[in-house]
């Protein structure tokens, strides 16, 4: 998706140089929290409602907040909401600057699993990082050491180990129960 942002007159900087950038569409302006809820998929009951950014802290915040029904992150069911707890998720860097995702989280009180987080679908429970971050952290492990890893994304050892845990977990979750067939000994 190629997005121009026009400038103060309505006008694109790049029409006249690409075509069909002149018109339709692209002289629409798209606000802030509706480009990072369309680049983070953030889609109902989730809601962008704010997008911070500082400059000097080379950070980017952004302000998520649920509105509708919370649903168990075990079973998926609809639940009451009992309370809500803040959390923070770093994500992909936005040229070049820190990306952190913010939401007070419900928390459910399902029948069946007790009181347990509402699901987040941009993170797994208990992850301090988005699944979009730890995807980029795996792929760079086939390519790198722990060290360098932690060195160029800005994260500690042991949070490149628990973002490699969780993956083989999810792994062995794919692949299913295997027993042998034989033992040599």
């Amino acid at each position: 998706i190629f997005v121009v942002f026009g400038n103060p007159c309505g006008q694109s900087r790049l029409g006249g140089l690409i075509p069909g950038l002149s018109g339709g569409p692209y002289r629409a302006r798209m606000r802030d929290r509706d480009l990072y809820a369309q680049i983070l998929g953030i889609a109902s009951p989730w809601h962008v409602s704010d997008v911070r950014l500082d400059v000097p802290a080379g950070k980017v915040e952004v302000i998520v907040e649920h509105r509708g029904t919370a649903r168990c992150q075990q079973c998926g069911k609809a639940c009451p909401g009992c309370d809500a707890r803040l959390r923070r998720w770093r994500h992909l860097d936005t040229c070049q600057l820190q990306t952190v995702l913010v939401a007070e989280v419900p928390r459910v009180e399902c029948p069946e699993h007790g009181v347990v987080q509402a699901s987040t679908p941009w993170a797994e429970a208990g992850s301090r990082f988005t699944a979009l971050f730890e995807r980029v952290v795996i792929d760079w492990l086939r390519e790198a050491s722990f060290s360098a890893v932690a060195r160029r994304l800005g994260l500690t050892w042991d949070e490149v180990d628990g973002i490699m845990a969780r993956a083989v977990e999810r792994g062995r979750g794919r692949r299913g129960e295997t027993s042998a067939r034989r033992i040599g000994v």
